[in-house]
C-alpha cells in the first residue's frame, strides 16, 4: 500500500502531509494501488463536469485491482465512511462526490477480455471508445454507444446508458449479460438475470447505491461497415417531434434522433438526423421510402460514414468543452408523447427556460425496449429524451445561476407533467421526488435492495437516493 503526499501543494495551509504511519484514515488495509491525499487530487474528485457542486472527501483510491475495491469498501463499513466510485466525472450535479468520504478512482482498472466470439468482459475503468475499437476488429460493436466515447464502462451502466439507437435498442444496461459486483457490505458477487438476480437488477442503473460494478460481460452485435445519415430540416417543433414519432413506431431505422441549435442570430434551427446501415458508401442512392409523408422543408446531401468515424463524431468536440472547464449545467429529461410537443415548444419560446440553450437532443423512445427496472421512462408505449446542453460563462456568474434555476424549474415541470429525469444530467432530487420517479412498486423494491446490499448506507451518497 502507498499513499503519497503532493509536495507542490505544500504553499496551502491545508496540505496534508502523510506517510502510510501517519495516513488520516487511520490502519488501512493492504492495497495493491495508491491511496492519495494530497489537494489537487481531492479537487478533482471534488468536482465533475457541471462544475458547480463541490465536496472534497478524505481520499481518493487509485484502485489497482478488484480487491482493492472489496476491502475499501469494507473497510467504509467498519468506519461508518461514505464511499463511491468515480469514473470520467461526467455527471454535473455532484451525483459521484463524497464530502469526506473517500472517492475510488477507476481509471486503473479498465481491463478487457473476450468471452466467446461474440461477448465482451470490460471493467469499469474502460472507455467505450476503446471497447469500440477492440470490439470493431472483429466487426462487432455494442447494440447501443454513447455519443462520447470518453465516457467509462462502469459509469454510464450505472446511470443507464443511452444513445443514437436507444429508439429501437434500449439503454447500455438492457445489453449486461453478467456483472462482478462488489456490495455496499464489501461482497465481491457475480450475478446474471438467473443468479443473483436482485442485485443485477439493481446495480443496473442503480446509481451505486447497491452495489459498485468491478466487471461487466457485455452482449455485442454485428457493426455495420457504414453508416449512412440524413438530416431532413424543420421550421417547427410540433412538426418535428411528430414525425420522430412516426419514424419512430415504424422501427425501420436503426439511429434516429432530433437535434435543436441556436444560429449565430438567434434563431433555432431544427433537425431530424436518421441513419441506416449500409455496406457500400453509394447504398443509398434516391430518397428512401421512409421520408414519404414527413413535414420536412429540405433535405441536404446524405453522409455515408464508416463504422468508427460515425461512433468518434463527437469525441473531439466533447473533449474540447471539457477541457475549457467551464460550468456545464445540463439537463436531460424523459417525457410522456403527448407532452413532449408542448414541452419543447414552450422551452424554444421562453427565454427564461432557454438560458444559455445551444443545443437540444430530442430522442424518441419504445419503452418496451427498455427492459432495465431502473431504467425508469414515463408511462406510455413512446416517451421522447429531451436533453438540454447549456454553456455558462462562469461558476456561479448570473448567467450560470439563471440556468441552475431554469433546470430546477423544467424539471419541476416535468415531473408534474408525468415525466422523469435521466439522473446523471438533472438536478438531484428530494427523497420524495425519488419516490415519484420510481413509482411506489419500484421504489420499495429499490428501498428493500438498498437495505438488504447496502445496510449501513455507505454507497454513493452523491446521488441522494436514500439521504
Amino acid at each position: 500500500m502507498l499513499c503519497i503526499g503532493d509536495a507542490s501543494t505544500r504553499g496551502d495551509s491545508s496540505a496534508w502531509k502523510v506517510s502510510a504511519q501517519t495516513a488520516p484514515l487511520g490502519e488501512l488495509p493492504s492495497l495493491d494501488g495508491e491511496l492519495v491525499y494530497d489537494n489537487v487530487t481531492r479537487r478533482t474528485a471534488a468536482d465533475d463536469w457541471g462544475h458547480q457542486v463541490h465536496r472534497s472527501p478524505v481520499a481518493v483510491l487509485r484502485a489497482a485491482s478488484v480487491t482493492d475495491v472489496a476491502r475499501m469498501v469494507h473497510y467504509a463499513n467498519q468506519r461508518h465512511m461514505k464511499i463511491a466510485m468515480r469514473g470520467q466525472g461526467h455527471s454535473v450535479y455532484g451525483q459521484t462526490q463524497v464530502e469526506s468520504g473517500l472517492v475510488i478512482d477507476s481509471g486503473k482498472l479498465n481491463a478487457l477480455g473476450w468471452h466467446g466470439n461474440d461477448q465482451l468482459d470490460a471493467q469499469p475503468g474502460a472507455l467505450w471508445g476503446t471497447v469500440a475499437a477492440t470490439t470493431l476488429k472483429h466487426n462487432l460493436v455494442p447494440p447501443v454507444m454513447p455519443d462520447a466515447l470518453m465516457l467509462s464502462v462502469g459509469g454510464t451502466l450505472s446511470a443507464g446508458g443511452t444513445g443514437a439507437t436507444s429508439c429501437g435498442s434500449g439503454a447500455q444496461v438492457d445489453h449486461v449479460l453478467e456483472l462482478d459486483v462488489v456490495t455496499g457490505r464489501g461482497n465481491l458477487v457475480t450475478c446474471s438475470p438467473s443468479h443473483n438476480e436482485e442485485l443485477f437488477h439493481m446495480v443496473l442503473a442503480g446509481l451505486g447505491q447497491c452495489g459498485i460494478i468491478v466487471r461487466a460481460r457485455l452482449r455485442l452485435t454485428h457493426a455495420p461497415t457504414y453508416v449512412v445519415l440524413r438530416t431532413l430540416t424543420y421550421d417547427d417543433s410540433n412538426a418535428l417531434v411528430s414525425d420522430l414519432a412516426r419514424l419512430a413506431r415504424a422501427g425501420a431505422l436503426p439511429v434516429l434522433g432530433g437535434e435543436v441549435t441556436k444560429d449565430v442570430d438567434g434563431r433555432w434551427r431544427l433537425v431530424l438526423l436518421a441513419g441506416t446501415f449500409a455496406g457500400q458508401p453509394n447504398d443509398e442512392t434516391a430518397p428512401p421510402g421512409w421520408m414519404a409523408g414527413l413535414q420536412f422543408k429540405g433535405t441536404p446531401p446524405h453522409i455515408a460514414m464508416p463504422c468508427w468515424d460515425y461512433l468518434d463524431r463527437r469525441t473531439a468536440s466533447v473533449s474540447a468543452s471539457k477541457t475549457k472547464r467551464a460550468p456545464n449545467p445540463s439537463l436531460a429529461l424523459v417525457l410522456p408523447e403527448g407532452t413532449a410537443r408542448p414541452f419543447l415548444a414552450n422551452i424554444l419560446s421562453d427565454p427564461e427556460a432557454a438560458a444559455g440553450i445551444w443545443r437540444i437532443e430530442v430522442v424518441p423512445m419504445i419503452a418496451a425496449r427498455f427492459v432495465e427496472p431502473l431504467h425508469i421512462l414515463p408511462e406510455g408505449t413512446l416517451a421522447f429524451t429531451l436533453r438540454l446542453q447549456r454553456r455558462a460563462s462562469a461558476e456561479n456568474a448570473p448567467d450560470h445561476k439563471a440556468m441552475l434555476a431554469a433546470n430546477r424549474m423544467l424539471t419541476h415541470r416535468c415531473m408534474r407533467a408525468g415525466g422523469r429525469i435521466y439522473p446523471p444530467f438533472a438536478p438531484v432530487l428530494s427523497r420524495d421526488e425519488w419516490k415519484r420517479h420510481y413509482g411506489a412498486q419500484t421504489w420499495q423494491r429499490f428501498a428493500a435492495a438498498k437495505r438488504r446490499f447496502d445496510p449501513n448506507n455507505v454507497l454513493t451518497p452523491g446521488a441522494g437516493v436514500f439521504g
